[in-house]
């Protein structure tokens, strides 16, 4: 049971402290739409404003100017209060949405889209379709189909929300025979992966089937309808650790996540917002300390570096290799994710400033690995700066009290050679300067 003690002001108070953007989202199961504009006149609305008012007499006379705001919460799930069929709620988000914007035209609005790969799908009817979702485009189950053809216009970023798990497939043939209400992740089967294929799992499903509305919707591109994978996170912990989905976080996870960033920075002019589930899976915590595990250590490394950067072109002559089950079961796309310089994962960008050439490199497997670095366009000049996380052993973590088994290690490297050699079992990421950028 959540208490919900938490409120709005408090809310923003700690959104001041950790320095991060607000992101709202209305109650849109058994709320109305009334409520909803109340909420933003409350946050937004000046002192005049009758919610205003009410926040002005509770110590906050400035509004807060809160940008994002997002309609309901996965209302397509039947275990949500207030839960209604697709028809419907696009009636309901219409009218929150205008009612909203009525109060504060200036706000951006998100809608809780799914993806029609998601489990929430009947079983049979997503085998029915497997390899080939032209068939569920515009039915019962497509609400982000639904979105684009009854409520455009009264929003401007679709949410999608992803989970994967580690250890197992969804296997097409018993997919098959599943009967028509049966839950659809019954179809799934276990498997033995790889590390390089457990990392590269959760990837693969980030952006195919949003590519297919863009081909449905060509105003989706015109008008730049992007995408916020609000929720995702990958359970792929070790049984019998103790440690559950969220406390598990060990460097095995940190490479997986790693692959997951560099897929959506691939994909920005797509994916424009992400979050991870939840904040507090960055950290290892009991109930007087908390430490940094293995996604802490990668958030910060990538947020410290990559805000503000610009994703540049990058090419390669080892692609990566097609699925050994058949491509477009829910878990398997028709392309592969990742770059094509197999099997490590490489994403590089400009960064904000422009001054500085960023290169991420992940290497899931046990091996050393190198590549050739050959820049088209500009030349680099050292020194340059690498900064590696990694650890003894893909099951290496970091917990409350004791000494750290994961940590960022930053070191110089004063020439930059033509071929790199990467650790093994390691996210590491590359400051190159640009030779004659300006300063």
């Amino acid at each position: 049971m959540q208490t919900n003690d938490l409120g709005l002001d408090e809310f923003m108070t700690l959104c001041k402290l950790i320095n991060v953007e607000p992101y709202i989202s209305v109650n849109a199961g058994l709320g109305d739409s009334h409520s909803a504009a109340q909420e933003v006149e409350y946050m937004n609305g000046s002192v005049s404003t009758y919610m205003g008012a009410q926040r002005a007499k509770n110590g906050h006379p400035e509004s807060y100017q809160v940008k994002f705001w997002n309609i309901g919460n996965e209302p397509w799930g039947d275990w949500q209060i207030g839960h209604t069929d697709l028809k419907y709620y696009m009636i309901k988000h219409n009218e929150f949405a205008k009612a909203m914007r009525a109060v504060d035209p200036s706000i951006t609005l998100i809608a809780s889209a799914m993806m029609l790969q998601n489990d929430n799908v009947p079983g049979l009817l997503r085998s029915k379709y497997v390899g080939n979702l032209d068939g569920m485009y515009g039915g019962d189950y497509d609400w982000t189909g639904g979105f684009l053809k009854d409520c455009w216009g009264n929003f401007d970023i679709l949410a999608e929300h992803w989970y994967a798990s580690g250890g197992h497939h969804w296997d097409i043939e018993k997919g098959k025979n599943l009967k028509h209400d049966e839950p659809s992740d019954n179809a799934y089967v276990k498997t033995d992966m790889t590390l390089l294929e457990s990392a590269r799992y959760p990837a693969d499903t980030v952006r195919e089937e949003y590519e297919g509305y863009q081909k449905r919707f060509p105003a989706m591109v015109e008008k730049k309808i992007p995408l916020s994978i609000d929720e995702y996170a990958y359970f792929n912990f070790t049984p019998g650790s103790g440690d559950g989905p969220f406390g598990g976080m060990n460097l095995k996870q940190g490479l997986a996540y790693a692959m997951i960033l560099n897929e959506m920075m691939r994909h920005t002019d797509i994916i424009t917002m992400g979050a991870q589930t939840t904040g507090v899976a960055l950290i290892t915590y009991n109930r007087t300390a908390s430490t940094l595990n293995s996604l802490g250590l990668l958030y910060k490394m990538y947020g410290d570096h990559f805000v503000g950067a610009t994703p540049v072109a990058l090419s390669g002559n080892s692609p990566q290799p097609a699925s050994k089950y058949p491509a477009g079961s829910p878990d398997q796309p028709q392309t592969p994710s990742g770059s094509p310089t197999y099997p490590l994962d490489i994403v590089a960008a400009l960064s904000a400033d422009r001054k500085t050439l960023l290169v991420s490199v992940v290497n899931a497997t046990d091996s050393e690995r190198t590549f050739d670095l050959n820049i088209s366009g500009s030349h680099l000049s050292g020194p340059a700066k690498m900064l590696q996380l990694t650890g003894p052993t893909v099951d290496a973590i970091n917990r409350v009290g004791q000494a750290p088994q994961l940590a960022v290690r930053e070191t110089s490297m004063e020439s930059i050679p033509s071929l790199i050699a990467v650790s093994p079992i390691s996210i590491t990421l590359y400051e190159f300067p640009i030779a004659g950028a300006a300063q």
